[in-house]
């Protein structure tokens, strides 16, 4: 669940979310559903970095935490129509509720470039970080096959 409240968090921080009047065809094609459709966009200043470490895992004996760390970004993301919604009768049993996110149908790079994903004691880089790759990403995906993915309590 902090993963989920992190993620919310991030996105609405660093998102514009504009509100506009639906006209008549828009209204018409409107219907009461359950759940959100996010659409949103981030651009990054020069040097921008971000950061995360999960409190909770156990890393090794040592309990000793780790952080990722993606170092000097720049450019912009953009998301177009991811939905999340709360689901009953999930699992096996139908029992449990969950937390069902689908994809967005397309996402939009304009010039992301991140100079060095990391990982290691810290959030910020340092010596004692491993480097996994940079990211240079220009264009769009698409996803018109509305990939889900369910989220749900396992404690």
């Amino acid at each position: 669940m902090k993963k989920i409240i992190l993620i919310s968090a991030l996105l609405s921080s660093v998102s514009y979310a504009g509100m506009s009047e639906l006209n008549e065809a828009e209204m018409q094609q409107a219907s009461g559903q359950a759940g959100i459709t996010l659409s949103a966009g981030m651009e990054f200043d020069t040097g921008t970095r971000i950061s995360y470490t999960n409190e909770d895992a156990e890393y090794d004996e040592n309990t000793k935490e780790y952080w990722l760390v993606l170092d000097n970004m720049t450019g912009g993301v953009e998301f177009k129509n991811m939905k999340i919604d709360l689901v009953n009768n999930f699992g096996p049993a139908g029992t449990a509720g969950a937390i069902q996110v689908t994809l967005p149908e397309e996402v939009n790079f304009d010039e992301l470039s991140v100079e060095g994903v990391y990982l290691g004691p810290g959030k910020t880089v340092t010596e004692n970080h491993q480097f996994i790759m940079g990211v240079d990403v220009d264009g769009q995906l698409q996803f018109p096959a509305e990939t889900r993915m369910n989220i749900f309590a396992i404690k």
